[in-house]
């Protein structure tokens, strides 16, 4: 067994099991479980048993430890136990999936990233196959017209539909990797393995292109433009007099400074795409506000914006950002390590780059023969560099890597830059200690930071401790078996005592905490004691007036009070309350409440006059 360890394809076998094995677990959705955990254990034991260490150490193990101990607590945290324990088996199949590929000797890293190919084609018939065009239209009108077309002559496989962003950010994720093997190929005459890269290649293309995901597109094109700027700039060097490291830095921050004017102006001009995702995310930070401190748990963003934003016990809207949704469901430690990752992994490529201004033929190297040298290495890292611009990017407008059950791929481009940046086999040690001291002297500084703003504002800190308490009991409460598709008629208020009395106990150290005003309003609503909802509701409102979530609930107690003006302005710019209170008419009708019946009839009256005056 000790020469199997040591042998030179143990960790690209290593690496295929690790995979497969994340892999089932992301398309099982986790119901397979632990099971499986004993494929991804095994090597390691191998390790163990030959005098290795468990696992490669990298720099950022303090703070990928960090991340797992936060999925784990997360884990416990969440409304529906078996949706987040689903979650958390993928977040550690990508944990092992990053440990099996820093494994990788330096010299069969071009195989890793040959083996992108195959993956990023998978993923793109995975999409032809099963992608219901009806669910989720893209957004060019013809491919529509052609989904509906191929939706009615394929097979039926019964594969479960992802949503088109996430495939469309996992392919966009592997392309830079099928570009650098594409070039490696090309340039050391590996011909078959050339066209290996192209097939693969153009398949993958051709996925990301069906889905329509501008998103996806747009961060893509951004990266590849981000290398091609390092070519310029080496171009530019010789007449500027300027190292290319100094011309690259200024031309890709003056784009930046234009980026941001352009997506001021792209928002301010109205478009509803960008403006969607801006209120998306803003009144995702609400949520964030309410589970400031232990984070709402794993997999319940979805249910969590439903029931609390948009007011409604049905499905609305998908994960958006990748970093607000790890902040939401695992805190602001999870968010932390994820930052630092991404930063450090930027500033291992940034660090290779030729500081001194001597000029490298980085986009296309000449290789002078078919072994693998430290110029074979730059190709990689441009490679690495555009897929960890397209995480950031494309992160910033979906989550196609966290969201729903998160992806396997959530750490692969970290783990791939941690491999191309080694200058040998034996620095790990090396930068595990550094990294380790690192570590250790950060979160020494979080420690004190997070001290002193317990003790500069204790009171406001247990306030809101007691009110994430609250959230997430009620969360419990509330949302067991979401979506029920039915407004909750109020049968059982015991339920509600502990959330009530956590949210109570908050207000007593802080009479002004949002969270706390906001869940009481909402349970005083469903005991149908609306005096009380809306005396909790307009002190909710009056801290966080944009809150969706609140503005709404407080308009419909206005309804059932009967005053109907107020009601006006809160109901009447949400567009589905129109239909909403329709519905309620028939509604409070089958519960035997003929008053309220009435009171929502004369709302529905008053809301279509108010549309007839303001087209």
């Amino acid at each position: 067994m000790i020469e199997l360890a040591n042998a030179r394809w143990f960790p690209i076998f290593n690496t295929f099991f690790t995979g497969t094995t994340a892999a089932l677990w992301y398309l099982s959705s986790g119901r397979i479980g632990w099971p499986l955990l004993v494929i991804i254990l095994v090597p390691w034991y191998l390790r163990v048993f030959a005098g290795h260490f468990l696992v490669q150490r990298t720099p950022f193990d303090g703070w990928l430890l960090l991340f797992g101990i936060t999925a784990v607590f997360s884990s416990f945290t969440a409304y529906s136990q078996a949706n987040a324990e689903s979650k958390l088996w993928v977040l550690i199949g990508a944990l092992a999936l990053y440990y099996a590929i820093v494994s990788v000797s330096r010299s069969d890293l071009w195989l890793l990233a040959g083996a992108t190919g195959p993956v990023g084609a998978l993923l793109a018939i995975y999409f032809v196959l099963s992608n219901d065009w009806q669910a989720w239209p893209a957004e060019i009108g013809v491919f529509n017209l052609l989904g509906a077309r191929w939706m009615a002559i394929r097979p039926s496989f019964g594969l479960p539909v992802l949503h088109p962003n996430t495939l469309a950010g996992m392919m966009a994720l592997l392309m830079p990797f099928i570009v650098a093997f594409g070039l490696f190929c090309w340039c050391n005459r590996r011909r078959r393995w050339l066209r290996f890269a192209g097939v693969t290649g153009v398949i993958t293309a051709g996925g990301l292109f069906l889905t329509s995901s501008l998103g996806a597109w747009l961060a893509l094109a951004a990266g590849f433009s981000i290398w091609g700027l390092w070519i310029l700039s080496g171009r530019l060097q010789r007449k500027l007099q300027l190292s290319q490291t100094r011309i690259f830095v200024l031309v890709v921050v003056l784009l930046l400074i234009l980026g941001l004017f352009l997506i001021v102006a792209v928002t301010i001009s109205g478009v509803n795409h960008a403006q969607s995702r801006l209120f998306l995310a803003r009144q995702t930070l609400y949520l964030i506000q309410d589970f400031a401190i232990t984070g709402s748990g794993l997999a319940t963003f979805p249910a969590l914006y439903a029931q609390y934003i948009r007011v409604t016990p049905v499905f609305f809207v998908a994960y958006s950002n990748l970093f607000l949704d790890i902040w939401l469901e695992q805190g602001i430690v999870a968010l932390v390590a994820l930052l630092v990752l991404l930063g450090g992994s930027f500033w291992l490529l940034l660090s290779q780059l030729d500081v001194k201004g001597k000029t490298r033929e980085a986009a296309v190297p000449r290789w002078r023969s078919d072994r693998m040298n430290s110029d074979d290495m730059v190709v990689f890292r441009w490679g690495a560099f555009v897929s960890l611009s397209v995480m950031v990017l494309h992160g910033l407008l979906d989550d196609a890597l966290y969201g729903s059950f998160a992806t396997p791929l959530l750490f692969f481009t970290p783990a791939f830059v941690v491999l191309v940046t080694r200058h040998s086999e034996t620095e790990t040690a090396v930068s595990f200690t550094r990294g380790f001291v690192r570590f250790s002297l950060s979160l020494g500084v979080v420690a004190v930071l997070w001290a002193g703003l317990f003790f500069g504002f204790r009171r406001q800190i247990e306030a809101q401790w007691y009110a994430n308490l609250g959230a997430l009991a009620l969360a419990r409460a509330e949302l067991v078996g979401w979506p029920t598709g039915q407004w909750d008629a109020g049968q059982d208020l015991d339920r509600f005592a502990e959330a009530s009395a956590l949210l109570e106990q908050s207000l007593t150290l802080n009479p002004d905490n949002r969270t706390a005003h906001h869940r009481l309003g909402l349970i005083a609503m469903v005991a149908r004691d609306y005096e009380t909802a809306v005396a909790h509701l307009q002190r909710a409102n009056a801290q966080a007036a944009n809150h969706r979530g609140i503005r709404k609930s407080l308009g419909y107690s206005y309804v059932w009070l009967g005053q109907y003006e107020p009601a006006v302005e809160y109901l009447a710019k949400l567009p589905e309350t129109r239909r909403e209170i329709t519905y309620y008419t028939g509604w409070w009708q089958r519960q035997n409440q003929p008053n309220l019946a009435a009171q929502a009839h004369e709302m529905a009256v008053i809301l279509e006059e108010w549309i007839t005056l303001n087209p």
